[in-house]
């Protein structure tokens, strides 16, 4: 028996220089040597053990990963010996990197997310489970913890019990249907949205479905089924759970904690919330960076307040866009309340100035910011990508109420007169906010339903095939 285990232990060093085993691509060389180095290379996996990690890999379906990446096929397949011993080991290693880190390196992005949760000793975690015999629920364990997670890797299970049952119907082609239309395609309409009723009219009852439809998938809310809410209607149930899987990847790259109290700026959705407790008390409409001036994705922390701000126009705007316009017209400078500083353009505080009354300093590398904007407007969009990479809030003198709530001193009404003197001042936050800018296209809202919105900067696609390239999905 000794004899074995030595030859065995043998067999296992000789497989830890290897990038393939048995023709499965090793995922953690590193911590699988480093894992068999403190066992001094003795096997490590029995029958009921590499059992137990099977059970395991498959239930990883549930968070949206593939268990055939974990080596499923070859553990099954293999008898007990050193390459079996060696893949099962990478099989856990790998899956609780994925589920707590993310499959996807987010450095892939362009900008990057570089904000990652720590990382855990796994091979110490692995041998404690063994020792322990509770494989499958040390590895559930890595799973996200944050609610969102949560309710989407339940959403994921219902978009897929749909998908496998034929899903629902795809609603034809033809005009818009609206409240009073008697159509054929309107029968297919209430199937879609599950109206218990069976007829060709559009009645009240169904304009309030489509009304709750278009509330859930970032379409202007008007009862009406136009091309754009036509084409929500006719997204498969797999593409959606396909969508639920790529932004459940994007929690696995959020911190562990989020902090007691934050600020989450959606790009995808145009809105920013500020929770509290795990509780939303204050959410408002955002407009973010155009397609060639895309907001990225990062956290930061909001330290200051700025009331009435200058506006100290970056080069490249002012290359592109102000210099230009002041040759053709030598006015505009002076028209647009701007004056020339060391060759710099900078914008006057006033109701024109382009970030509004109220600015949110929050340092990043990328310097991003939140600000109030003079251009209301912009607010009734349902999709709202118009600005240089800054994002413009609806509300942002709530916000700032918000952040300055442990400050007497500065109520809501001492806000307003700072601002009514036009004069420049930063105040300070006694304890800086985290902000998470965040890119979700798929998230579970308070009411329990799943929120779609669209892939406006393409994102959601970029994320698929990179997922798709580490067979993880």
């Amino acid at each position: 028996m000794l004899a074995a285990l030595l030859l065995l232990s043998l067999d296992i060093a000789q497989l830890l220089h290897r990038d393939v085993v048995a023709g499965e691509r090793i995922y953690d060389p590193s911590g699988v040597s480093t894992f068999y180095a403190r066992r001094e290379h003795r096997p490590a996996w029995d029958a009921r053990s590499t059992a137990a990690l099977v059970a395991a890999i498959d239930a990883l379906a549930g968070d949206g990963l593939n268990p055939d990446r974990y080596h499923r096929d070859a553990l099954l397949r293999l008898p007990q010996g050193g390459e079996r011993d060696v893949l099962a080991t990478d099989a856990f290693l790998a899956a609780a990197a994925h589920l707590s880190r993310g499959v996807v390196d987010p450095e892939f992005e362009r900008p990057p997310w570089c904000v990652l949760p720590p990382k855990s000793d796994a091979a110490a975690i692995l041998q404690a489970a063994l020792d322990n015999d509770n494989i499958q629920e040390t590895l559930a364990s890595f799973a996200i913890r944050h609610e969102g997670y949560v309710r989407l890797r339940q959403a994921l299970a219902v978009y897929r019990e749909i998908a496998r049952s034929g899903g629902w119907p795809e609603v034809p082609p033809g005009p818009a249907l609206r409240l009073g239309d008697d159509n054929p395609r309107v029968a297919v309409l209430r199937k879609r949205l599950s109206s218990l009723h069976e007829s060709t009219l559009f009645d009240a009852e169904l304009e309030a479905l489509v009304r709750h439809f278009q509330s859930h998938h970032g379409i202007t809310v008007d009862g009406i089924v136009g091309p754009e809410t036509l084409r929500e209607l006719n997204v498969s149930a797999a593409e959606r759970a396909r969508q639920i899987a790529l932004n459940m990847e994007r929690w696995r790259w959020m911190p562990e904690d989020l902090g007691e109290s934050y600020i989450l700026v959606n790009i995808a959705a145009f809105r920013l919330q500020v929770v509290e407790h795990d509780r939303t008390v204050l959410i408002m409409k955002t407009v973010v960076g155009k397609q060639y001036t895309r907001t990225p994705f990062f956290a930061a922390r909001i330290a200051q307040v700025v009331i009435n701000p200058w506006w100290n126009v970056p080069d490249d705007i002012a290359a592109k866009e102000l210099w230009p316009k002041q040759r053709r017209d030598p006015s505009y400078l002076r028209r647009e309340h701007m004056v020339v500083t060391n060759g710099r353009i900078r914008q006057r505080p006033g109701p024109w100035n382009a970030l509004g009354r109220l600015k949110f300093n929050m340092p990043n590398r990328y310097n991003v910011y939140l600000h109030d904007t003079p251009e209301r407007s912009l607010f009734e969009w349902p999709v709202r990508a118009f600005s240089h990479g800054c994002i413009r809030l609806e509300k942002a003198l709530d916000l700032a109420v918000y952040l300055l709530r442990d400050q007497p001193r500065w109520t809501r009404d001492a806000i307003e007169a700072a601002i009514a003197s036009g004069k420049e001042r930063t105040i300070g936050l006694t304890n800086p906010v985290p902000v998470y800018v965040l890119y979700w296209t798929a998230w579970v809202a308070d009411d329990g339903e799943v929120e779609f919105h669209r892939d406006v900067y393409g994102r959601d696609e970029a994320l698929a095939e990179a997922f798709g390239k580490s067979k993880s999905m």
